[in-house]
């Protein structure tokens, strides 16, 4: 099967929204997201300053990778938020080949880092160690729930 990759775009919000849905509504996620949410927060990442994304296509979009760049005193860092592959496509390389696409886009915009939040010691976790990342031992994150 070929691959396509592209520019995410406006016009991409609705079906990136849908599978998206999808998506995460299945194992392991087993999430409940409304579309109206899931469109404003695609939304929200794509109009942030610097944002960057792409869409992988066969015969119809199967995947994306979205977020935006940030200034840092050590040339530019991309905060990846989104990536979502569809259930039918994961486990074949199709991620692989969307981040290695999105890697090269970002280094010909001279980003020095890509950095992104995930579970720990899930699926996620290990494909992105072996795309090369690592857990910092200089950040952590925190977190305070607000009632």
């Amino acid at each position: 099967m070929s691959f396509s990759t592209r520019p995410f775009q406006d016009q991409d919000l609705g079906i990136c929204s849908d599978l998206f849905i999808d998506t995460f509504s299945r194992a392991p996620w087993n999430e409940r997201w409304d579309r109206d949410i899931v469109y404003s927060r695609l939304k929200q990442i794509l109009d942030t300053p610097l944002s960057f994304g792409l869409i992988i296509e066969s015969t119809s979009s199967i995947g994306f990778a979205l977020g935006f760049s940030e200034p840092w005193h050590q040339g530019s860092h991309f905060y990846l938020k989104e990536i979502c592959i569809h259930s039918d496509f994961q486990r074949q390389g199709v991620g692989t080949r969307l981040m290695k696409a999105l890697i090269t886009q970002l280094k010909e915009n001279d980003v020095q880092k890509i950095y992104l939040l995930t579970s720990r010691g899930d699926l996620s976790e290990s494909f992105y160690t072996k795309l090369g990342f690592y857990t910092s031992p200089k950040m952590i994150m925190m977190a305070q729930y607000l009632k």
